[in-house]
């Protein structure tokens, strides 16, 4: 297994954290009750990142 899918597996699970925490954080934390469009589009950012790590390898 590369590190690129082990990265990819942690990113995974982090997001799922993310969703049931309610919360998530790219250069500041964004609340999902509080600004549901940044949370949701900080998420989406977050998965696209996690994905791509199973097509490119490191």
């Amino acid at each position: 297994m590369s590190l690129a899918y082990i990265l990819g597996i942690a990113l995974l699970l982090w997001v799922a954290y993310d969703l049931f925490s309610g919360s998530v954080w790219l250069h500041r934390e964004f609340k999902r009750a509080q600004e549901p469009g940044a949370y949701w589009g900080t998420m989406l950012l977050w998965l696209l990142v996690a994905i791509s790590c199973f097509f490119w390898e490191i």
